[in-house]
Protein backbone atom coordinates (compact mmCIF):
# COMPACT_ATOMS: atom_id res chain seq x y z
CA UNK A 1 0.00 0.00 0.00
CA UNK A 2 2.79 2.40 0.80
CA UNK A 3 4.42 1.80 -2.56
CA UNK A 4 1.16 2.39 -4.41
CA UNK A 5 0.62 5.74 -2.68
CA UNK A 6 4.12 6.86 -3.55
CA UNK A 7 3.52 6.11 -7.23
CA UNK A 8 0.24 8.04 -7.21
CA UNK A 9 1.90 11.15 -5.73
CA UNK A 10 4.19 11.46 -8.75
CA UNK A 11 2.83 12.00 -12.29
CA UNK A 12 3.31 8.88 -14.41
CA UNK A 13 4.92 10.80 -17.26
CA UNK A 14 7.66 12.27 -15.03
CA UNK A 15 10.09 9.89 -13.29
CA UNK A 16 10.93 10.56 -9.64
CA UNK A 17 14.57 11.27 -10.57
CA UNK A 18 13.53 14.02 -12.99
CA UNK A 19 11.22 15.63 -10.43
CA UNK A 20 14.01 15.69 -7.85
CA UNK A 21 16.48 17.09 -10.34
CA UNK A 22 14.02 19.75 -11.51
CA UNK A 23 13.30 20.81 -7.92
CA UNK A 24 17.03 20.95 -7.27
CA UNK A 25 17.56 23.24 -10.27
CA UNK A 26 14.73 25.51 -9.13
CA UNK A 27 16.20 25.77 -5.63
CA UNK A 28 19.67 26.43 -7.02
CA UNK A 29 18.43 29.16 -9.37
CA UNK A 30 16.38 30.62 -6.50
CA UNK A 31 19.45 30.89 -4.25
CA UNK A 32 21.61 32.33 -7.03
CA UNK A 33 19.02 35.01 -7.85
CA UNK A 34 18.80 36.04 -4.18
CA UNK A 35 22.60 36.22 -3.88
CA UNK A 36 22.86 38.13 -7.16
CA UNK A 37 20.50 40.81 -5.82
CA UNK A 38 22.30 41.07 -2.49
CA UNK A 39 25.78 41.41 -4.03
CA UNK A 40 24.72 43.86 -6.74
CA UNK A 41 22.94 46.04 -4.18
CA UNK A 42 25.98 45.96 -1.92
CA UNK A 43 28.06 47.22 -4.83
CA UNK A 44 25.68 49.93 -5.97
CA UNK A 45 25.25 51.25 -2.42
CA UNK A 46 28.97 51.54 -1.78
CA UNK A 47 28.64 54.46 -4.24
CA UNK A 48 25.12 55.51 -3.25
CA UNK A 49 23.39 57.81 -5.71
CA UNK A 50 21.67 59.70 -2.88
CA UNK A 51 24.63 60.17 -0.50
CA UNK A 52 28.08 59.28 -1.90
CA UNK A 53 27.93 60.53 -5.50
CA UNK A 54 26.64 64.05 -4.59
CA UNK A 55 29.64 64.36 -2.26
CA UNK A 56 31.98 63.27 -5.08
CA UNK A 57 30.51 65.81 -7.51
CA UNK A 58 30.97 68.66 -5.02
CA UNK A 59 34.56 67.60 -4.30
CA UNK A 60 35.33 67.52 -8.03
CA UNK A 61 34.13 71.14 -8.10
CA UNK A 62 30.49 70.96 -9.14
CA UNK A 63 27.70 73.16 -7.81
CA UNK A 64 24.00 72.55 -7.34
CA UNK A 65 23.29 72.21 -11.07
CA UNK A 66 25.98 69.56 -11.41
CA UNK A 67 24.61 67.71 -8.38
CA UNK A 68 21.11 67.76 -9.91
CA UNK A 69 22.49 66.00 -12.99
CA UNK A 70 22.98 62.81 -10.95
CA UNK A 71 19.26 62.17 -10.64
CA UNK A 72 18.45 63.57 -14.09
CA UNK A 73 20.96 61.38 -15.94
CA UNK A 74 20.08 58.30 -13.94
CA UNK A 75 16.32 58.65 -14.38
CA UNK A 76 16.38 59.48 -18.10
CA UNK A 77 19.19 57.05 -18.88
CA UNK A 78 17.73 54.20 -16.87
CA UNK A 79 14.07 54.39 -17.90
CA UNK A 80 13.94 55.82 -21.42
CA UNK A 81 16.08 53.30 -23.40
CA UNK A 82 14.36 50.18 -22.02
CA UNK A 83 11.91 49.97 -24.91
CA UNK A 84 14.84 49.70 -27.35
CA UNK A 85 15.53 46.14 -26.23
CA UNK A 86 11.98 45.10 -25.32
CA UNK A 87 11.29 43.78 -28.81
CA UNK A 88 14.44 41.69 -28.95
CA UNK A 89 13.93 39.84 -25.66
CA UNK A 90 11.03 37.74 -26.94
CA UNK A 91 12.91 36.80 -30.11
CA UNK A 92 15.86 35.32 -28.19
CA UNK A 93 15.60 31.55 -27.56
CA UNK A 94 18.27 31.88 -24.84
CA UNK A 95 17.57 34.73 -22.44
CA UNK A 96 20.72 33.87 -20.53
CA UNK A 97 23.13 34.61 -23.38
CA UNK A 98 21.59 38.02 -24.01
CA UNK A 99 21.40 38.73 -20.27
CA UNK A 100 25.09 37.97 -19.73
CA UNK A 101 26.11 40.25 -22.60
CA UNK A 102 24.02 43.16 -21.32
CA UNK A 103 25.14 42.47 -17.72
CA UNK A 104 28.80 42.87 -18.72
CA UNK A 105 27.99 46.21 -20.33
CA UNK A 106 26.08 47.22 -17.20
CA UNK A 107 29.10 46.62 -14.92
CA UNK A 108 32.06 47.91 -16.94
CA UNK A 109 31.28 51.64 -16.49
CA UNK A 110 31.78 51.26 -12.74
CA UNK A 111 35.30 49.95 -13.36
CA UNK A 112 35.87 52.94 -15.63
CA UNK A 113 34.66 55.16 -12.78
CA UNK A 114 37.29 53.64 -10.47
CA UNK A 115 40.04 54.27 -13.03
CA UNK A 116 38.84 57.83 -13.54
CA UNK A 117 38.90 58.53 -9.79
CA UNK A 118 42.31 56.89 -9.30
CA UNK A 119 44.18 58.33 -12.29
CA UNK A 120 42.16 61.18 -13.78
CA UNK A 121 40.36 63.50 -11.39
CA UNK A 122 43.45 65.05 -9.78
CA UNK A 123 45.21 65.50 -13.14
CA UNK A 124 42.49 67.46 -14.94
CA UNK A 125 40.52 70.63 -14.36
CA UNK A 126 37.20 70.60 -12.50
CA UNK A 127 35.24 71.06 -15.72
CA UNK A 128 36.97 68.17 -17.47
CA UNK A 129 36.57 66.03 -14.37
CA UNK A 130 32.83 66.72 -14.18
CA UNK A 131 32.30 66.04 -17.89
CA UNK A 132 34.25 62.78 -17.62
CA UNK A 133 32.35 61.67 -14.54
CA UNK A 134 28.92 62.36 -16.01
CA UNK A 135 29.83 60.73 -19.32
CA UNK A 136 30.72 57.46 -17.56
CA UNK A 137 27.81 57.75 -15.12
CA UNK A 138 25.34 58.32 -17.95
CA UNK A 139 26.74 55.27 -19.75
CA UNK A 140 26.21 53.22 -16.58
CA UNK A 141 22.56 54.32 -16.48
CA UNK A 142 21.93 53.45 -20.14
CA UNK A 143 23.66 50.07 -19.91
CA UNK A 144 21.63 49.29 -16.79
CA UNK A 145 18.46 50.24 -18.66
CA UNK A 146 19.24 47.79 -21.47
CA UNK A 147 20.09 45.03 -19.00
CA UNK A 148 17.04 45.17 -16.71
CA UNK A 149 14.32 43.96 -19.16
CA UNK A 150 16.42 40.93 -20.14
CA UNK A 151 17.26 40.14 -16.53
CA UNK A 152 13.61 40.40 -15.48
CA UNK A 153 12.49 38.04 -18.26
CA UNK A 154 15.17 35.59 -17.16
CA UNK A 155 14.04 35.74 -13.53
CA UNK A 156 10.39 35.27 -14.52
CA UNK A 157 11.32 32.32 -16.74
CA UNK A 158 13.37 30.49 -14.10
CA UNK A 159 11.29 31.22 -10.99
CA UNK A 160 7.87 29.56 -10.55
CA UNK A 161 5.05 31.97 -9.78
CA UNK A 162 4.60 30.52 -6.30
CA UNK A 163 8.23 31.43 -5.44
CA UNK A 164 8.58 34.86 -7.01
CA UNK A 165 7.22 36.87 -4.11
CA UNK A 166 9.43 34.96 -1.69
CA UNK A 167 12.47 35.44 -3.90
CA UNK A 168 12.03 39.19 -4.31
CA UNK A 169 11.28 39.50 -0.59
CA UNK A 170 14.53 37.74 0.32
CA UNK A 171 16.42 39.86 -2.23
CA UNK A 172 15.11 42.98 -0.52
CA UNK A 173 15.97 41.74 2.99
CA UNK A 174 19.50 40.63 2.13
CA UNK A 175 20.02 43.69 -0.08
CA UNK A 176 19.05 45.94 2.83
CA UNK A 177 21.34 44.14 5.26
CA UNK A 178 24.24 44.19 2.79
CA UNK A 179 23.40 47.81 1.99
CA UNK A 180 23.74 48.82 5.65
CA UNK A 181 27.15 47.16 5.59
CA UNK A 182 27.96 49.19 2.48
CA UNK A 183 27.04 52.38 4.34
CA UNK A 184 29.34 51.57 7.23
CA UNK A 185 32.14 50.61 4.82
CA UNK A 186 31.70 53.89 2.92
CA UNK A 187 31.82 55.85 6.19
CA UNK A 188 35.04 54.07 7.23
CA UNK A 189 36.77 54.65 3.88
CA UNK A 190 35.67 58.28 3.43
CA UNK A 191 36.77 59.19 6.97
CA UNK A 192 40.22 57.61 6.68
CA UNK A 193 41.28 58.16 3.08
CA UNK A 194 41.78 61.39 1.16
CA UNK A 195 39.96 62.42 -2.02
CA UNK A 196 40.03 61.01 -4.69
CA UNK A 197 41.62 57.75 -3.45
CA UNK A 198 38.68 57.11 -1.14
CA UNK A 199 36.22 57.23 -4.03
CA UNK A 200 38.50 55.15 -6.24
CA UNK A 201 38.53 52.40 -3.61
CA UNK A 202 34.74 52.57 -3.24
CA UNK A 203 34.29 52.17 -7.00
CA UNK A 204 36.73 49.22 -7.08
CA UNK A 205 34.87 47.48 -4.25
CA UNK A 206 31.55 48.21 -5.96
CA UNK A 207 32.82 46.65 -9.20
CA UNK A 208 34.11 43.56 -7.35
CA UNK A 209 30.69 43.04 -5.73
CA UNK A 210 29.01 43.43 -9.12
CA UNK A 211 31.34 40.82 -10.61
CA UNK A 212 30.30 38.51 -7.77
CA UNK A 213 26.67 39.04 -8.75
CA UNK A 214 27.61 38.38 -12.40
CA UNK A 215 29.08 35.00 -11.42
CA UNK A 216 25.72 34.15 -9.84
CA UNK A 217 23.95 35.03 -13.09
CA UNK A 218 26.41 32.95 -15.11
CA UNK A 219 25.69 29.89 -12.92
CA UNK A 220 21.93 30.00 -13.57
CA UNK A 221 20.53 27.00 -15.49
CA UNK A 222 18.17 27.72 -18.40
CA UNK A 223 16.28 25.73 -21.01
CA UNK A 224 16.05 27.49 -24.35
CA UNK A 225 12.63 28.58 -25.65
CA UNK A 226 11.20 28.83 -29.12
CA UNK A 227 11.61 32.46 -30.27
CA UNK A 228 8.53 34.69 -30.44
CA UNK A 229 7.75 37.85 -32.36
CA UNK A 230 8.22 40.20 -29.38
CA UNK A 231 7.11 43.83 -29.50
CA UNK A 232 8.35 46.09 -32.28
CA UNK A 233 9.10 49.79 -31.93
CA UNK A 234 6.44 50.46 -34.56
CA UNK A 235 3.84 48.73 -32.34
CA UNK A 236 4.68 51.05 -29.46
CA UNK A 237 4.65 54.24 -31.52
CA UNK A 238 1.50 53.32 -33.41
CA UNK A 239 -0.51 52.62 -30.27
CA UNK A 240 0.45 55.77 -28.31
CA UNK A 241 -2.25 58.17 -29.65
CA UNK A 242 -5.02 55.62 -29.27
CA UNK A 243 -4.03 54.71 -25.72
CA UNK A 244 -3.82 58.33 -24.57
CA UNK A 245 -7.16 59.12 -26.20
CA UNK A 246 -9.20 56.13 -25.03
CA UNK A 247 -7.69 55.20 -21.64
CA UNK A 248 -8.57 57.99 -19.16
CA UNK A 249 -7.37 56.09 -16.09
CA UNK A 250 -3.97 55.48 -17.64
CA UNK A 251 -3.85 59.10 -18.79
CA UNK A 252 -4.56 60.29 -15.25
CA UNK A 253 -1.93 57.91 -13.90
CA UNK A 254 0.61 59.47 -16.27
CA UNK A 255 -0.13 62.94 -14.86
CA UNK A 256 0.61 61.70 -11.34
CA UNK A 257 3.64 59.75 -12.56
CA UNK A 258 5.09 62.87 -14.18
CA UNK A 259 4.69 64.82 -10.92
CA UNK A 260 6.23 62.01 -8.87
CA UNK A 261 9.14 61.60 -11.29
CA UNK A 262 9.88 65.34 -11.15
CA UNK A 263 9.61 65.47 -7.35
CA UNK A 264 12.21 62.70 -6.99
CA UNK A 265 14.78 65.23 -8.21
CA UNK A 266 14.97 66.35 -4.58
CA UNK A 267 16.98 63.23 -3.67
CA UNK A 268 20.09 64.66 -5.31
CA UNK A 269 20.16 67.63 -2.93
CA UNK A 270 19.51 66.07 0.48
CA UNK A 271 23.09 65.02 1.28
CA UNK A 272 24.76 68.16 -0.11
CA UNK A 273 22.32 70.35 1.81
CA UNK A 274 23.08 68.44 5.04
CA UNK A 275 26.85 68.76 4.53
CA UNK A 276 26.58 72.52 3.97
CA UNK A 277 24.02 73.21 6.68
CA UNK A 278 25.61 71.22 9.52
CA UNK A 279 29.28 71.25 8.47
CA UNK A 280 29.54 67.45 8.36
CA UNK A 281 32.56 65.29 7.59
CA UNK A 282 32.67 63.06 4.51
CA UNK A 283 31.96 59.95 6.57
CA UNK A 284 28.36 61.04 7.08
CA UNK A 285 27.69 59.99 3.47
CA UNK A 286 28.13 56.40 4.68
CA UNK A 287 25.81 56.97 7.64
CA UNK A 288 23.15 58.38 5.34
CA UNK A 289 23.52 55.31 3.11
CA UNK A 290 23.02 53.00 6.10
CA UNK A 291 19.82 54.87 7.05
CA UNK A 292 18.59 54.61 3.45
CA UNK A 293 19.11 50.86 3.35
CA UNK A 294 17.68 50.12 6.80
CA UNK A 295 14.58 52.10 5.85
CA UNK A 296 14.27 50.20 2.56
CA UNK A 297 14.09 46.87 4.39
CA UNK A 298 11.28 48.07 6.65
CA UNK A 299 9.52 49.86 3.79
CA UNK A 300 9.67 46.85 1.47
CA UNK A 301 7.92 44.61 3.98
CA UNK A 302 5.20 47.13 4.88
CA UNK A 303 4.55 48.57 1.42
CA UNK A 304 4.73 45.18 -0.28
CA UNK A 305 1.94 44.00 2.03
CA UNK A 306 -0.14 47.14 1.34
CA UNK A 307 0.32 46.77 -2.41
CA UNK A 308 -0.83 43.15 -2.33
CA UNK A 309 -3.75 43.70 0.04
CA UNK A 310 -5.09 47.16 -0.86
CA UNK A 311 -3.57 48.14 -4.19
CA UNK A 312 -0.70 50.07 -5.72
CA UNK A 313 -2.55 53.38 -6.08
CA UNK A 314 -2.34 53.78 -2.29
CA UNK A 315 1.39 53.05 -2.37
CA UNK A 316 2.00 55.71 -5.02
CA UNK A 317 0.04 58.19 -2.92
CA UNK A 318 2.29 57.27 0.01
CA UNK A 319 5.26 57.84 -2.28
CA UNK A 320 4.11 61.44 -2.77
CA UNK A 321 3.62 61.80 0.98
CA UNK A 322 7.12 60.41 1.67
CA UNK A 323 8.78 62.86 -0.71
CA UNK A 324 6.78 65.75 0.75
CA UNK A 325 7.80 64.67 4.26
CA UNK A 326 11.48 64.45 3.28
CA UNK A 327 11.39 67.93 1.73
CA UNK A 328 9.63 69.41 4.76
CA UNK A 329 12.08 67.92 7.25
CA UNK A 330 15.01 69.07 5.08
CA UNK A 331 13.79 72.65 5.52
CA UNK A 332 12.85 72.47 9.22
CA UNK A 333 15.27 69.94 10.80
CA UNK A 334 17.10 71.62 13.73
CA UNK A 335 19.90 69.01 13.92
CA UNK A 336 21.61 66.32 11.89
CA UNK A 337 19.89 63.68 14.04
CA UNK A 338 16.51 65.01 12.95
CA UNK A 339 17.80 65.22 9.38
CA UNK A 340 18.08 61.43 9.28
CA UNK A 341 14.29 61.47 8.78
CA UNK A 342 14.93 63.06 5.38
CA UNK A 343 16.69 59.90 4.24
CA UNK A 344 13.97 57.72 5.74
CA UNK A 345 11.41 59.59 3.61
CA UNK A 346 13.68 59.45 0.55
CA UNK A 347 14.19 55.70 0.99
CA UNK A 348 10.45 55.09 1.39
CA UNK A 349 9.74 57.08 -1.81
CA UNK A 350 12.28 55.08 -3.83
CA UNK A 351 11.06 51.78 -2.37
CA UNK A 352 7.44 52.62 -3.12
CA UNK A 353 8.31 53.48 -6.71
CA UNK A 354 10.10 50.15 -7.17
CA UNK A 355 7.24 48.18 -5.59
CA UNK A 356 4.23 49.83 -7.21
CA UNK A 357 4.97 51.92 -10.30
CA UNK A 358 5.23 49.10 -12.83
CA UNK A 359 2.67 46.79 -11.17
CA UNK A 360 -0.07 49.44 -11.33
CA UNK A 361 0.63 49.91 -15.05
CA UNK A 362 0.37 46.15 -15.52
CA UNK A 363 -3.00 46.16 -13.72
CA UNK A 364 -4.37 49.10 -15.72
CA UNK A 365 -3.76 47.39 -19.06
CA UNK A 366 -4.34 43.89 -20.39
CA UNK A 367 -1.54 41.32 -20.24
CA UNK A 368 -1.03 41.37 -24.01
CA UNK A 369 -0.50 45.16 -24.00
CA UNK A 370 1.81 45.25 -20.99
CA UNK A 371 5.10 45.88 -22.87
CA UNK A 372 3.52 48.76 -24.81
CA UNK A 373 2.03 50.42 -21.71
CA UNK A 374 5.26 50.05 -19.73
CA UNK A 375 7.29 51.52 -22.57
CA UNK A 376 4.81 54.38 -22.97
CA UNK A 377 4.94 55.18 -19.23
CA UNK A 378 8.74 55.42 -19.38
CA UNK A 379 8.72 57.46 -22.60
CA UNK A 380 6.25 60.01 -21.22
CA UNK A 381 7.45 60.35 -17.63
CA UNK A 382 11.22 59.96 -17.60
CA UNK A 383 12.01 63.19 -19.53
CA UNK A 384 10.36 65.14 -16.70
CA UNK A 385 13.34 64.24 -14.55
CA UNK A 386 14.93 67.16 -16.43
CA UNK A 387 13.06 69.34 -13.94
CA UNK A 388 16.01 68.48 -11.74
CA UNK A 389 18.17 70.84 -13.81
CA UNK A 390 15.75 73.69 -13.09
CA UNK A 391 15.87 72.71 -9.43
CA UNK A 392 19.67 72.85 -9.54
CA UNK A 393 19.56 76.31 -11.09
CA UNK A 394 17.10 77.44 -8.40
CA UNK A 395 19.28 76.00 -5.63
CA UNK A 396 22.35 77.75 -7.02
CA UNK A 397 20.61 81.11 -7.30
CA UNK A 398 18.20 81.10 -4.33
CA UNK A 399 19.27 78.28 -2.00
CA UNK A 400 17.90 74.85 -1.20
CA UNK A 401 14.78 75.91 0.72
CA UNK A 402 12.82 77.03 -2.39
CA UNK A 403 13.84 73.81 -4.14
CA UNK A 404 12.48 71.61 -1.38
CA UNK A 405 9.28 73.67 -1.15
CA UNK A 406 8.61 73.43 -4.90
CA UNK A 407 9.43 69.73 -5.23
CA UNK A 408 7.58 68.86 -2.03
CA UNK A 409 4.58 70.75 -3.40
CA UNK A 410 4.73 68.72 -6.61
CA UNK A 411 4.75 65.51 -4.57
CA UNK A 412 1.64 66.67 -2.68
CA UNK A 413 -0.07 67.50 -5.99
CA UNK A 414 0.70 63.97 -7.19
CA UNK A 415 -0.80 62.54 -4.00
CA UNK A 416 -4.02 64.54 -4.44
CA UNK A 417 -4.27 63.71 -8.16
CA UNK A 418 -3.94 59.99 -7.43
CA UNK A 419 -6.65 60.07 -4.79
CA UNK A 420 -9.06 62.25 -6.76
CA UNK A 421 -8.65 61.19 -10.39
CA UNK A 422 -6.93 57.79 -10.61
CA UNK A 423 -9.16 54.80 -9.97
CA UNK A 424 -7.76 51.70 -8.32
CA UNK A 425 -7.54 49.19 -11.22
CA UNK A 426 -8.74 46.32 -9.03
CA UNK A 427 -12.03 48.07 -8.28
CA UNK A 428 -12.56 48.63 -12.01
CA UNK A 429 -11.89 44.96 -12.73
Amino acid sequence: MIQVRMRKSTPRSVPIERVSKHDGVVRRNFALNVLDGALFTLGINLVSRQAVLPLLVTQIGGGAIAVSLITVLWTVGFYLPQFLIAGRVGREPSKKRLMLRTAVAQRLPWLCMALLAAFGLERVSADVGLVSFFAVFGLAAVMGSLSVPVWFEMVAKLTPVRLRGRMFGLRVIFSGLFGMGAGWAAEFILERMAYPDSFALLFVLAFVMMIGSYVCLALLEENEDAPTDGVSYADIVRRIPSILRHEPNFRNFLVADVLLMASLSAEAFYAVHAFERFGLSSGFAGRFTAVLMASSVIGSVVFGYLGDRIGHRLNLALMGASTALACTVAVLAPSVEAYYLVFVGASFATTLQLISRLPIVAEICGERDRPIYLALANIVSSPFALCGLLAGWLAQSAGYTPVFLVLGGMALCALLWLLLFVREPRTIA
